[in-house]
């Protein structure tokens, strides 16, 4: 075997586990607002991928095409392949961070939920992209330059001679 199939490889199977965290992350929370007072959060409302749809149905449809692609490259040896997966790592990345403003109408609402439901003194709400979003992106990110390493490796391959010597296949003669 190889040392650039072995490496192209590995390279599909880090695409397969990117793929596969990729899918434990969007049933997690993706944005995240509170309302909080001296500190202590009084109200917390949270989104998952799921609930901001149909990005976490997307992302989690990118990231099965990802792993059964990658599978299949790897299986068949045709390396061609990585470019489609090279695509569903940068859709994941685009549609991960499309989402980073989802936290802002959670920010909203439980800026009116404050209004006479709560007595503080100063309370102030807090929102943003929760860390699970940000995990998406890397994996997105880390499937997409390892389906590009395993495209270069894949065309860095010098071509192979079937006589078994130098050239095109034609014999070599000493003088």
């Amino acid at each position: 075997m190889r040392a650039d199939t072995a490496w192209g490889d590995r390279l599909l199977t880090l695409c397969v586990a990117a793929g596969l965290v990729v899918l434990f992350t969007v049933p997690r929370t993706w944005a995240r607002a509170t309302l909080s007072d001296r500190g202590a959060h009084l109200l917390v409302a949270t989104r998952s991928g799921w609930d901001l749809a149909p990005t976490g149905a997307l992302v989690g449809a990118a990231a099965v095409l990802a792993i059964v692609l990658s599978l299949l490259a790897g299986w068949t040896g045709r390396r061609g392949l990585a470019s489609a997966v090279l695509a569903c790592g940068l859709a994941i990345v685009a549609l991960a961070l499309g989402r980073l403003d989802a936290a802002t109408p959670l920010e909203h609402t439980i800026g009116r939920l404050r209004i006479g439901t709560f007595q503080t003194d100063e309370p102030v709400t807090h929102s943003g992209p929760a860390a699970w979003l940000w995990v998406a992106v890397t994996c997105g990110a880390v499937m997409a330059g390892a389906a590009a390493s395993s495209l270069a490796l894949g065309r860095r391959r010098p071509p192979v001679n079937p006589a078994g010597g130098p050239g095109e296949g034609s014999q070599h003669r000493g003088v």
